[in-house]
């Protein structure tokens, strides 16, 4: 005999409570996914505590059912609730971004193709013989319908009437299934396999471990974690390897194919809904055993995890600035925690974060302190630009000019490093001396000569090439001031007409196949010269690259955070590391201004490990994360007044809880006052000395405090922006 349960449901609106329903199925229980239904519609929601017993169980709506029977397991719920414990992020922001978008309700549509039979292929028209054709030229002589109307433009009557025939036969592609990995064996260096021996001799099951593998740019940290990762494989454990960039887990993924010989599972923005579902779906039951990619493959509901991996750790990618705000690398940590498994954080250039942890003794660490193969690190040179000259209209060096002149007789690659997408940051009127702005944020517009527009970084708006002045109406007065990475490549091609060149930025960045193809010809040689953003320094391995020049080292080094050294370091450090990877004659040379600067000195001298104890020191001095903590608090509207005011009521009641040693700054408009024609207001919160406050506090004090519904609030625990 069935009994009638009853269950608290969570959704994936924040706005919506946990609402209370009761089921007869013996099946459902807390963490399955199911239909209820809500108002007039039916939502998919997860059960997520046992009802309330106070309400009427007469009066509750049923459960319709279970969704495919994927039931979220408890310690992905409990990575769930202290995921929004730590953020103060609503929790269903996190269900969000694995369960809402994936529509389980509808059927998935595996993609319909069609094989060749061998039959008599004599009684068939001009059209069905230039398919058989085509199909017998493709792999297993089978091809989706969509590539053959693509390729051919043959309708569906002639395929249907090959398959009346016999000539064809419809098959259903399931490309979800997971073929059995080889684990051919890796072949480490002596130093790769000492420090892959040390993380796993330190492994003991159920007990949770972090590491940071600390190796200099070519070193093969790569290959250290893939090693541990294919054990880990073999045991029957799933492994998730976390990347940066969207654009790395495709490439990656084509890595892990020659490695295990099987395609891997990804997961990041560019899926399609049917690959997603697929994804998640093989995750949650333990087929999928290796896991490639983007920040929000942490939120996946995995069978059998037991190792996570986030490569180039101190990335800030890897920090989403939208609702939900987290940090990737520290809930990797967390739920590495709660699962009681290893986590290793790999990177040449470790976030200040990470490194004092390691002081701390919270984190173990492994070096590999030698590129692999007796490979050198790139000679580092700095090029004063107090004394050095550049023509009317350039940007690029004498000395600079002569080493890529050089390389390109040697038949080595370059690459020019300039943190600026586009033609240029700013497009004055000489006429009425203003710059363009968006209509939307309070930036500057930038020029982007090959889309023929200026355009806004921040929220997309663009307007034509051939906009006019808001003052004087005329579109011929602007002229573009400073230089991007377009603006380089036209210099490139003056200076050196017979070269091949390649802009290397997230506007010219291909999807899928077609990025394949675009890395392919620079890891082949045939693209001589690549100008690239910061894009370019996020874990790219270029084996001709010989030649790294850095144009402005200077331009984040006066900015007002604590971070902006470090990410300086970092960034610099990174595309520097991407010459000379398979020879020792690599070359980095730095344009600045400030050649005494401490970032540019450690470069100069390789004193990495120097560098961030002399940072980490003055962090503490200065009494700021990690040594301290930071939590922001951002006020968005219509109305500047209103929000400075309600600023000042957080202020003021944060003060009636006389807490000692804690700081709380502004309200003040923020820097960028402006995005997507909202005024924006922000607040720091700053505890002094070893003292920090917790986030149990900061939840109990806002829990009190009524936000008016024209005002959107966001809390940002650990901030890496003050924008």
């Amino acid at each position: 005999m069935s009994f009638e349960k009853q269950f608290g449901v969570i959704f994936t609106n924040p706005k919506l409570p946990v609402l209370d329903y009761r089921t007869l199925d013996e099946n459902i229980e807390i963490g399955s996914l199911v239909e209820v239904p809500l108002g007039s519609k039916v939502v998919i929601g997860i059960v997520w505590s046992a009802g309330d017993t106070k309400f009427d169980h007469t009066r509750l709506k049923q459960i319709i059912g279970t969704v495919n029977n994927i039931k979220l397991r408890s310690e992905f719920i409990s990575f769930l609730k202290r995921a929004h414990a730590y953020t103060l992020s609503p929790i269903q922001s996190f269900l969000k971004m694995a369960v809402q978008s994936l529509q389980f309700h509808k059927d998935q549509k595996m993609p319909i193709a069609y094989k060749l039979n061998h039959y008599d292929y004599f009684q068939i028209t001009p059209r069905q013989k230039e398919l058989v054709k085509y199909i017998k030229e493709q792999p297993a002589e089978t091809a989706q319908y969509s590539k053959i109307k693509k390729d051919l433009g043959v309708s569906l009557s002639v395929v249907k009437s090959l398959e009346k025939k016999g000539v064809l036969s419809q098959i259903v592609e399931n490309k979800s299934k997971q073929e059995k990995m080889s684990h051919e064996p890796i072949t480490l260096s002596l130093e790769q396999s000492r420090a892959a021996s040390q993380i796993r001799e330190k492994y003991v099951e159920n007990e949770f471990q972090s590491w940071l593998l600390y190796g200099v740019t070519g070193s093969g940290k790569t290959e250290v974690y893939l090693n541990l990762a294919s054990e880990r494989i073999g045991k029957g454990e799933q492994v998730l390897i976390l990347l940066p960039e969207i654009s790395l887990t495709v490439d990656f993924k084509q890595r892990i194919m020659k490695r295990y010989g099987a395609i891997a599972g990804e997961w990041h923005s560019q899926l399609s809904l049917n690959e997603r579902r697929s994804v998640f779906k093989n995750v949650a039951n333990g087929c999928l055993k290796l896991l490639v990619g983007a920040r929000s493959a942490l939120f996946l509901p995995f069978k059998n995890l037991n190792l996570i991996i986030v490569d180039e750790e101190h990335d800030s990618s890897y920090k989403q600035e939208e609702a939900p705000i987290y940090n990737a690398r520290d809930l990797a940590v967390l739920r590495a925690s709660i699962l009681k498994s290893q986590v290793i954080l790999s990177s040449a250039t470790p976030s200040i974060e990470t490194w004092h942890n390691c002081k701390l003794g919270k984190y173990h660490k492994v070096n590999l302190l030698k590129r692999f193969g007796e490979v050198y690190e790139p000679r580092v040179t700095l090029i004063d630009m107090n004394v050095e000259e550049t023509s009317k209209n350039s940007w690029i060096s004498v000395p600079i000019i002569d080493q890529i002149r050089l390389s390109l007789e040697k038949k080595e690659q370059i690459l020019i490093f300039l943190n600026r997408r586009g033609y240029a940051p700013i497009a004055f009127c000489t006429t009425c001396r203003i710059s363009l702005e968006c209509k939307n944020c309070s930036t500057k517009l930038v020029y982007h000569k090959t889309k023929k527009c200026y355009m806004c970084h921040i929220c997309g708006y663009r307007v034509s090439e051939t906009t006019e002045c808001v003052k004087c109406k005329s579109s011929d007065n602007f002229i573009p001031i400073g230089p991007g990475v377009e603006r380089i490549r036209d210099e490139v091609s003056k200076l050196f007409p017979d070269a091949t060149s390649m802009i290397f930025s997230s506007d010219n960045l291909l999807k899928g196949e077609k990025n394949l193809e675009e890395m392919d010809k620079i890891k082949s040689g045939e693209i001589n010269i690549i100008i690239g953003t910061q894009l370019v320094s996020k874990g790219y391995n270029f084996p001709h690259l010989k030649l790294v020049a850095v144009i402005d080292a200077d331009m984040g080094l006066n900015a007002g955070d604590h971070r902006v050294i470090e990410k300086s370091y970092q960034v610099i450090k990174q595309v520097v590391g991407r010459a000379g990877r398979y020879a020792s004659d690599g070359r980095a040379l730095i344009q600045t201004w400030m050649p005494r600067h401490p970032v540019l000195q450690a470069l100069l001298k390789d004193h990495g490990e120097k560098f961030l104890n002399a940072e980490l020191e003055q962090r503490i001095e200065a009494n700021v994360p990690p040594h301290g903590k930071f939590i922001s608090l951002i006020i968005s509207g219509k109305k500047e007044r209103q929000l400075i005011d309600f600023g000042i009521k957080l202020k003021n009641q944060f003060y009636s809880l006389n807490l000692h040693d804690f700081e709380i700054f502004g309200p003040a408009v923020a820097p960028i006052s402006r995005i997507k024609n909202k005024t924006r207001v922000r607040l720091l919160i700053k505890s002094n000395k070893m003292k920090k406050i917790s986030q149990s506090e900061v939840r109990d004090w806002l829990r009190n405090i009524s936000v008016p519904n024209n005002i959107y609030f966001s809390i940002d625990i650990d901030p890496y922006n003050f924008y």
